[in-house]
C-alpha cells in the first residue's frame, strides 16, 4: 500500500505533538518548521486530525493531542486520511464492494498497531543502525545496549 503525503504529514504532526508533551499547545509554524513541512499544508493536516478526534485546537493557542499516541490506532489514522470522505456507494456495485472489502482487510491487518508503536519501531531501527556503525568503527557498544 502506498502512503500518501497527507498521511505521512499526519504521522509527523502526531509525533511532534506527542514529543512536546501531548497536553501542551503548539503553533502550526513550530510544528511545520520542526518537521520540515509547508505550514499551510500542515494546518490542513492538523484540521483533519481535529476532525478525526485525535487532536484539539483552540484559537490563539494552537493544537495539542486529544488522545495519547498509544490510543491512536494506525488504522484510525489511515482511515482519517485515506478512506474518509469517499462517497458511500448507493448500490452494491463492484467498486463499492471492493472498497468495503479493502477497508475490512486493512482494518484486520492493523488491529492493535498504534502511532506510538510506529515511533518506537523507528527509534529501535535508529538504535540498531547506530550500534552497527559503532561495531564497524571498532567502538564499544553504547552503555545499556545489548551485544548483537
Amino acid at each position: 500500500m502506498r502512503m500518501n503525503r497527507t498521511l505521512a504529514y499526519g504521522l509527523a504532526c502526531l509525533q511532534y505533538l506527542g514529543q512536546s508533551g501531548g497536553g501542551n499547545w503548539n503553533q502550526v509554524a513550530d510544528i511545520a518548521r520542526f518537521q520540515g513541512l509547508p505550514a499551510p499544508y500542515c494546518n490542513k493536516v492538523l484540521q483533519a486530525l481535529v476532525h478525526a478526534g485525535f487532536v484539539e485546537s483552540q484559537k490563539g493557542k494552537g493544537y495539542r493531542l486529544r488522545k495519547d499516541l498509544d490510543n491512536i490506532s494506525v488504522w484510525g489514522l489511515m482511515e482519517a486520511f485515506t478512506f474518509n470522505g469517499a462517497p458511500a456507494p448507493e448500490r452494491e456495485e463492484i467498486p463499492g464492494r471492493l472498497y468495503e472489502k479493502l477497508r475490512e482487510e486493512v482494518n484486520n491487518w492493523l488491529v492493535g498497531l498504534t502511532v506510538q508503536d510506529i515511533i518506537e519501531m523507528m527509534k529501535e531501527e535508529d538504535r540498531q543502525k547506530e550500534e552497527r556503525g559503532r561495531k564497524v568503527k571498532g567502538e564499544p557498544p553504547l552503555s545499556g545496549a545489548a551485544e548483537e
